[in-house]
C-alpha cells in the first residue's frame, strides 16, 4: 500500500514537473524581455541614434550567424537523448552529448572566425561600415552560445529546466551589466561612437559566457549523478550524421521565416509607396506595425513556447517505444495545455489592445498599433498550435515537414499581404492579416502530413473549444470591470486589477471544468515517468 502511494506521489510530481518546468521556462522568458527592456531605454539615451545604428546593425547581421549555430541544435540533442533514454541506454545519453559538445565546439570557432574576416565587408555591404567593430566585439560570443545550445538540448531531455531558466537570467543580467558599465564608461571617456558600441556590445558577449559557465557547471553535476564511464567506442560519425540531419531541417524552418521577414520589409515599404504613400510615411506605419504589435506577438509565442519543448522527450519516447496510445494522450495533453495558456493571452490583447500598448509605448500612435494588434493576436493561436503539430513531427522523425509548411505558409504570407497592402482600403492592416493567413496555411499544412504521416488525427477544435469560451468569459467581464476600476484607481492600475479579475475568474471556472487543477497534473503524470 504505502509502495502505491509513494508511485502515485512520484508521477504527480513528475506531472507537475512538465508544469511548473514550462512555467520556470516561461517566467525567464518575460524576465530576460524586461531586462532586455530596461537595457535598451538607456543604453538608447547614451549612444544616441547613430550609435544605436552601430549597435542594431551589428547585431541584426550577428543574428544570422546565430541562427546557424543555435536553431536546430538544442531541439536536435533533445531527440537524441531522449531516443537513447527510451531504450535505456545511458551511456549513449552520455556519449551523444560529448560528441556534440566537441562538434559545435568547432563548429563555432569556425563560425565565429568567419564573421570576424567578413565584419569589415559586411560593415561595408549594409553601408555602415563603422559597425565592424561592434560586430568584433559580438562575435565571441557565438561559441559560447554554440555549446550552450548543447547543453541546453541535454538538460531539456533530463526535464532539468529550471536550470535552464536560471542560465537565461544570468545571460541577460550580464548582458545588462556590463553593457551599461561599459557605455556610461565609454561615454564618460569621450571615445568616438563606433567604439562606444563595440564595448556596449562586450555585454552581450559576457552575458553569454556567464550562461555557458553556468549550463557547464550544472551539466557536470548531471554526468556526474549518473556516474557513468565514458565509452570509447561511440561511433562519433553516426552521432554528427544524426545530429545534422535533425537540426539543419530545423534551422532551415528558422531561416526561412528570418528572410520571409526581410522580404515583408521590404513588400511593405514597396507596397504603402506604391498606393501613395511617401517613403517617410510607409517607414513610420512599419515602425509602428513592428515596435507596437510585432512584439507583443513575439512576446506571447516566446511565453508559449515552452510547452513544446517539455512535451517533446515524451513525444520522442512513444515514438522510440511505439506506444501509439502514449504519443495520442500526450498530443492531446499538449495541445489542451497550449491552449489553456494561449486563450487567455489572445482575448486579452484582443480586448485590451490600447490600454495594453498605451501602459507599455505610452499614447504616441496607439491608434494606429491597436488595431494592428487586434488583427495579429489570431496568429497566436496558429503559431501555438503549429509549434506542437511540428514538434510532434520533429520527434517522430519527419523533421523536414516543418521546412515544407513553412515555405508554403510564407509564400502564402507574401501573396496576401501583397494583395491587401496595395489596396488602398486595407493598407498596412494587410501586413497583419498576411502573418494570420501565413500561420493558418503552415498549420493546415501540417496537419495533412501528420494524419498522413502519424497515422492519427489531432483534435484541434474539441480541445481549443472550451479554453477560448472561458477567456472570451473571463476577459469581458474584466472588460466591464475596467470602466469603472480606471474611474475609481486609474487607467494604469485599473488595468493592473482587471487583469488579476480576469485571471482569477478564467482559474476558477478552469477548475470546475476541468481544464486544469489536480486531475490534469495526473494525467500528465501517466507520460512524463522517463526513467
Amino acid at each position: 500500500m504505502d509502495k502505491v502511494i509513494s508511485a502515485d506521489k512520484n508521477k504527480n510530481a513528475k506531472g507537475g514537473g512538465i508544469i511548473s518546468g514550462a512555467f520556470s521556462l516561461t517566467l525567464s522568458t518575460i524576465i530576460v524581455k524586461l531586462l532586455g527592456l530596461i537595457y535598451k531605454v538607456p543604453l538608447a539615451s547614451i549612444l544616441g541614434d547613430e550609435g544605436m545604428g552601430y549597435f542594431n546593425s551589428a547585431y541584426t547581421v550577428y543574428a544570422f550567424f546565430y541562427l546557424l549555430c543555435t536553431a536546430g541544435v538544442p531541439k536536435a540533442l533533445m531527440i537524441l537523448i531522449s531516443e537513447a533514454k527510451a531504450k535505456g541506454k545511458a551511456i549513449d545519453e552520455a556519449n551523444i552529448y560529448r560528441v556534440a559538445m566537441r562538434l559545435f565546439l568547432a563548429l563555432g570557432i569556425s563560425v565565429t572566425a568567419l564573421f570576424v574576416i567578413l565584419a569589415n565587408p559586411l560593415s561595408r555591404i549594409i553601408g555602415n561600415s563603422n559597425a565592424a567593430a561592434t560586430m568584433l566585439a559580438i562575435a565571441p560570443s557565438i561559441v559560447f552560445i554554440s555549446l550552450a545550445g548543447v547543453i541546453r538540448g541535454y538538460l531539456s531531455a533530463n526535464m532539468c529546466l529550471a536550470d535552464i531558466a536560471i542560465s537565461q537570467i544570468i545571460e541577460g543580467v550580464g548582458k545588462l551589466v556590463l553593457g551599461l558599465v561599459l557605455a556610461v564608461s565609454a561615454s564618460k571617456l569621450e571615445l568616438s561612437l563606433p567604439v562606444c558600441s563595440a564595448l556596449t556590445m562586450l555585454g552581450v558577449t559576457f552575458g553569454s559566457l556567464l550562461g555557458f559557465i553556468y549550463l557547464s557547471i550544472c551539466s557536470k553535476i548531471k554526468l556526474s549523478r549518473e556516474k557513468l564511464r565514458q565509452n570509447k567506442v561511440n561511433q562519433a560519425k553516426g552521432v554528427i550524421k544524426r545530429i545534422f540531419a535533425i537540426s539543419v531541417p530545423i534551422t532551415l524552418s528558422a531561416a526561412i521565416m528570418s528572410i520571409t521577414g526581410i522580404i515583408d520589409l521590404t513588400l511593405i515599404m514597396r507596397s504603402l509607396e506604391s498606393i501613395g504613400y511617401t517613403e517617410s510615411e510607409a517607414a513610420a506605419l512599419y515602425g509602428n506595425y513592428t515596435t507596437l504589435a510585432v512584439p507583443m506577438f513575439n512576446l506571447a509565442i516566446s511565453v508559449i513556447t515552452p510547452i513544446s519543448i517539455v512535451f517533446l522527450p515524451t513525444f520522442t519516447k512513444a515514438k522510440v517505444i511505439g506506444d501509439r496510445e502514449m504519443s495520442a494522450s500526450a498530443e492531446k495533453s499538449a495541445i489542451e495545455l497550449t491552449a489553456f495558456v494561449s486563450a487567455p493571452i489572445v482575448i486579452g490583447m484582443t480586448v485590451f489592445a490600447s490600454e495594453i500598448l498605451t501602459l507599455l509605448f505610452g499614447n504616441s500612435s496607439i491608434n494606429v498599433g491597436a488595431p494592428l494588434l487586434c488583427l495579429l493576436a489570431p496568429a497566436i493561436v496558429f503559431a501555438s498550435l503549429l509549434m506542437i503539430v511540428n514538434t510532434v513531427l520533429e520527434a517522430s522523425g519527419w523533421v523536414r515537414v516543418p521546412v515544407i509548411s513553412m515555405l508554403i505558409g510564407s509564400i502564402a504570407k507574401l501573396f496576401v499581404s501583397y494583395l491587401l497592402i496595395t489596396n488602398e482600403d486595407v493598407g498596412i492592416s494587410g501586413a497583419p492579416i498576411g502573418t494570420v493567413v501565413s500561420y493558418a496555411v503552415a498549420l493546415l499544412v501540417s496537419l495533412i502530413i501528420h494524419g498522413i504521416k502519424c497515422d492519427g488525427r489531432l483534435k484541434l477544435f474539441s480541445s481549443c473549444v472550451l479554453p477560448y469560451v472561458t477567456a472570451c468569459i473571463s476577459v469581458l467581464v474584466a472588460r466591464l470591470c475596467y470602466f469603472r476600476l480606471s474611474l475609481s484607481f486609474g487607467n494604469t492600475a485599473g488595468l493592473f486589477l482587471a487583469i488579476i479579475i480576469a485571471a482569477v475568474i478564467y482559474v476558477v471556472i478552469s477548475v470546475i471544468l476541468g481544464l486544469f487543477g489536480r486531475k490534469k497534473v495526473i494525467e500528465l503524470s501517466k507520460y512524463t515517468n522517463f526513467t
